[in-house]
């Protein structure tokens, strides 16, 4: 009988993942690597976390599973952490970061009577039908023409651009903090304050996916942080929050909140007792471990650091873009051959780092010289 296969990703591993320890990866020959990918930036804490598998496992041993018909403690702790940590009046949990686009749109929508996104360039925000009608990056769109929506993209971080797409028919203005997919791109300072001020002029929302920024990666408990005047409507977050574990959020201001009543948004899972569990470690584990001091170190290692063939460092924290003078690809399959194992991004020439937090400051420090060793062949 053949093997099965995934529609999940057209270039795998020349590997096979056996077990995880921390910030390491093990085959099943027993090869350790360095995991400077973190499972398209999920693994904020690494693999395995004590206190991660214990949260879960008590959870489970506890109260496994019940719908949001009635009230469960762990998952009122889980919001008011997170509402906490992120900033947020409201917190809305589901299951993955698609999904929570997918709410921000139809409440954006829903609040403003109108129907237009404004979306950027090379941005992305998932692939289901609605998420891709707002993603510009790759062939996502293509594939599935025609998708959903009434979206207008405009170049990512042209404020200039930006104000002049955003009218009396915009429902919402959707930006990534930093551009994950596309290369780690980063918008020049002020964008996202600029952002907010288009909106308010327009009486349009302003979301922010913060899927793959948020929740530590970036050194900050959230991207948008950096830039506080910046005040978003609604934010999306996932990945790092489960680290591992399925889940995801859509954050609301109180005022958003508003506009929706209950039932009109929902989730079968969202806010299953386990990933509420499991949320509430993560947060718990970011701040008493001050991952985010430790995430802010790794970045400043890198972005130090000179390496001839490496042309630029782009990012924060734990989310990082090396553009090399060459294709990025070759260079991520030698890394593995060494020991590490690292991403690519639409940028052909940018090799992404999404390492845990946990990740030894030495660890960055040799596969930064190791990345240096192929670049001079």
């Amino acid at each position: 009988m053949p093997a099965l296969t995934t529609l999940s990703s057209a270039s795998l591993l020349p590997i096979t993942i056996d077990r995880g320890e921390g910030p390491k990866l093990f085959d099943t020959d027993g090869q350790p690597y360095w995991d400077f990918y973190g499972g398209h930036a999920v693994a904020l804490l690494g693999q395995g976390h004590p206190r991660w598998v214990e949260a879960l496992t008590l959870q489970a041993r506890t109260l496994s599973f019940v719908s949001t018909l009635a009230p469960v403690p762990i998952r009122d702790q889980a919001i008011d952490a997170l509402c906490r940590f992120a900033r947020a009046d409201r917190a809305f949990l589901v299951n993955s970061g698609a999904e929570a686009n997918e709410a921000a749109l139809k409440v954006a929508r829903k609040a403003t009577g109108r129907t237009e996104i404004v979306a950027m360039t090379h941005g992305f925000h998932g692939r289901t039908m609605a998420c891709l009608g707002v993603t510009s990056a790759g062939s996502y769109r293509g594939h599935h023409a025609p998708v959903h929506g009434d979206a207008n993209f405009v170049p990512y971080g042209d404020t200039a651009a930006l104000e002049a797409a955003v009218s009396e028919r915009t429902a919402a203005v959707l930006i990534e903090p930093i551009q994950g997919i596309a290369g780690v791109i980063e918008p020049p300072a002020g964008y996202l304050s600029a952002a907010r001020r288009i909106c308010d002029a327009a009486g349009a929302v302003l979301i922010l996916d913060e899927i793959q920024t948020g929740i530590g990666r970036t050194g900050r408990a959230m991207a948008w942080h950096r830039e506080p005047d910046c005040k978003p409507d609604l934010v999306t977050v996932g990945k790092s929050l489960g680290a591992g574990f399925p889940v995801a959020a859509l954050l609301l201001t109180e005022a958003m909140a508003t506009t929706t009543a209950p039932g009109e948004h929902g989730s079968t899972f969202g806010g299953a007792p386990m990933a509420a569990a499991v949320v509430l470690a993560v947060l718990d584990i970011i701040e008493s471990e001050d991952l985010l001091a430790r995430a802010t170190a790794l970045g400043s290692l890198a972005r130090a650091s000179h390496i001839p063939g490496v042309v630029t460092i782009r990012g924060q924290g734990c989310l990082l873009g090396l553009v090399l003078d060459r294709p990025a690809k070759p260079v991520a399959n030698a890394l593995v051959e060494h020991g590490f194992l690292c991403g690519t991004a639409g940028d052909p020439s940018c090799l992404r780092l999404c390492p845990p937090a946990t990740m030894p400051p030495e660890a960055l420090s040799a596969l930064l010289a190791c990345i240096g060793k192929i670049l001079e062949n």
